[in-house]
């Protein structure tokens, strides 16, 4: 029998999300987004569930580049303790 992969507690809460848009359950820890049926429309609203359950706003752009639980998990706890954004890039003025 494989073992079972403890998960944190942010991977358990963004299954929970992931799972209620997509409506498929259960939800690998690796599973891709996209591959699941994700498209650009559901990463919006995702990426507006994330900023209400964690506090914390997410670009899309973050999105896009951590697919899976495990690594959208990472970028969030990051910026749980960096700051209120992340994968934002800084405003530049534009002549």
């Amino acid at each position: 029998m494989p073992e079972r992969v403890r998960k944190t507690p942010v991977q358990a809460r963004l299954e929970r999300l992931w799972s209620a848009r997509l409506q498929l359950s259960p939800i690998g820890l690796q599973d891709d987004f996209f591959e699941l049926g994700g498209d650009s429309l559901t990463a919006a609203e995702l990426q507006s569930d994330i900023d209400r359950e964690f506090g914390v706003e997410i670009s899309a752009s973050t999105l896009f580049l951590s697919p899976t639980i495990t690594e959208l998990a990472e970028a969030i706890e990051a910026a749980v303790t960096t700051g209120p954004r992340i994968g934002a890039q800084p405003l530049e003025d534009v002549s």
